[in-house]
């Protein structure tokens, strides 16, 4: 074997040593793709698991609105509250004067959350309710023409990371009249900062209303984010009153944008019926609360789910649409998108919903973009941010912003990264995929029991692996779990199958 000592021509060993660095990151990068995938499947089955509970979880919402409201009217001698019924509607909403926000004040309020200072309970209601007003009065698909000169910046999800959207502001300028935002929904959950970043959108947009856009996302849904998040954040900061106010100025965020007439922006795909609806009629969907229920939008309500939930299918020669795994929306293949652009007379489709590891990825034939801007997800991932700008005239975006706010100066440094956020993603995957075993333990040892015929206690490797994936419904490589999930003690004395029983009874759950 060839080492740098062996070789006396420097340029040589200087060769080998880079062939050496990019085989590793070769390696590494397989490796976090596959890790990558995993944690996406497992996070499609926790969504879809969240979806099956939504009706319930949508009654408990109502009743604890109701329950506060109730006890604000009681405490004020049956007064109206901000959280009545009357204050969704735009005759009580107007009655709330816009807070003046000034370009200086913007920039203070910026400085403030760099130095991780909290906006007053009084400043956040006052924005959302100016908000609420303001978003009520735009149209269901927005209508934006990037002037001579300027650009538009479409931004992927953000979930919670404060970080990434003041880094944005500081790289690619505060909004005005020639730098217009596109802000492409998913705002909260997940980081630790949902209520600071959505405060600053909504003050950017009350003041540039024309240089600032904002669509809505599946995790704007409070089915959604009272599991996975912004109501424990927003409730420790505030209380359940302005989680309230927070949904109230959501249900009237609109659905989409269309840039230079020829590109698409919403958060997650088209329709399943897409054949039979087009622009025109996201256009007619209306928005507001109990927005299903809508007279407008009776028949209507799948195409808002497919709107906020759909994905590209993975597979570039599928054809047609299929059910998702997020228990919403569907996958959709490039004939699909390929009919809908020609009936609609569209040239580009940006969408967000999926993180993705160069932060933006194209597909059906470069004409859909998905935009992710949360770099390094959740503080494991390892994925970089991104945004896609569009100029003045062009029918697509023809450029895009990256960052990653872990690359170091050194040449080993991103190496060591990676694999770090490699053992990070894993320990995440893990960590998920053991409250699944938990919820499922008795179904998959009944399943177990099934494919161990003989009753020796132990079922294959593959037959571990298939029973996870048919009992918890969630398909993905398990056996990349195995060395996390199934430690020596468990394994029969061949080490090629798993003692299933012991096994299982590492996931039971104590009641202290």
């Amino acid at each position: 074997m060839e080492t740098p000592a062996s070789i006396s021509n420097s340029a040589a060993a200087a060769t080998l040593i880079q062939r050496a660095f990019r085989g590793a990151q070769k390696r590494i990068a397989a490796e976090q793709a596959e890790l990558a995938h995993v944690l996406n499947a497992l996070e499609e089955a926790d969504e879809a698991r969240i979806n099956a509970r939504e009706s319930v979880m949508t009654q408990v919402n109502k009743k604890l609105e109701d329950f506060i409201a109730n006890v604000g009217s009681s405490l004020r001698g049956g007064g109206e509250t901000a959280l009545s019924k009357s204050a969704l509607h735009a005759k009580s909403l107007q009655k709330k004067e816009l807070p003046s926000l000034t370009v200086g004040s913007l920039h203070n309020f910026v400085a403030g959350l760099e130095n991780d200072e909290r906006v007053a309970m009084v400043d956040a209601l006052a924005i959302l309710q100016a908000a609420t007003v303001m978003f009520m009065s735009e149209p269901s698909v927005c209508d934006i023409t990037v002037p001579s000169g300027g650009k538009c910046t479409i931004v992927g999800d953000l979930h919670g990371q404060l970080d990434d959207l003041l880094h944005l502001l500081r790289k690619l300028g505060m909004p005005s009249s020639e730098n217009v935002y596109v802000f492409n929904g998913d705002l909260v959950d997940r980081g630790d900062h949902s209520c600071e970043i959505v405060l600053l959108i909504f003050a950017l947009k009350l003041s540039h209303p024309d240089a600032v856009f904002v669509n809505r996302g599946n995790h704007e849904e409070p089915h959604i984010n009272i599991y996975s998040g912004f109501e424990e954040e927003c409730v420790s900061k505030y209380d359940h009153r302005v989680f309230q106010t927070f949904h109230q100025a959501f249900v009237w965020l609109p659905y989409a944008c269309l840039v230079n007439e020829k590109t698409l922006v919403l958060h997650a795909g088209l329709p399943a019926d897409s054949k039979n609806v087009g622009l025109d009629d996201i256009r007619g969907i209306a928005r507001g609360p109990d927005v299903c229920s809508e007279e407008a939008n009776w028949g209507k309500e799948r195409w808002i789910r497919d709107l906020t939930w759909s994905d590209p299918h993975p597979d570039p020669n599928f054809r047609g649409v299929e059910k998702s795994a997020r228990g919403a929306g569907v996958l959709w293949g490039e004939d699909v998108t390929i009919e809908f652009f020609a009936r609609n007379g569209l040239s580009a489709l940006v969408r967000s919903h999926q993180c993705v590891d160069a932060g933006v990825d194209v597909a059906h034939g470069e004409r859909v973009y998905t935009v992710f801007s949360a770099s390094n997800y959740c503080g494991m991932s390892g994925n970089l941010g991104a945004v896609l700008i569009q100029r003045h005239g062009c029918d697509k975006p023809t450029e895009t912003y990256q960052w990653d706010p872990r690359e170091e100066a050194t040449m080993s440094a991103p190496v060591v990264s990676k694999r770090k956020s490699k053992e990070m993603r894993k320990a995440a995957a893990i960590t998920q995929a053991t409250e699944y075993i938990i919820e499922h333990r008795a179904a998959l040892l009944e399943y177990f029991k099934r494919c161990d015929g003989k009753r020796t206690g132990a079922v294959s490797f593959h037959a571990w692996a298939k029973g996870l994936s048919q009992v918890l419904q969630v398909r993905l490589a398990w056996n990349r779990l195995v060395g996390g999930l199934v430690g020596p003690a468990d394994m029969d004395d061949s080490c090629d199958g798993v003692l299933y029983e012991k096994w299982l009874g590492n996931f039971e759950v104590e009641l202290k």
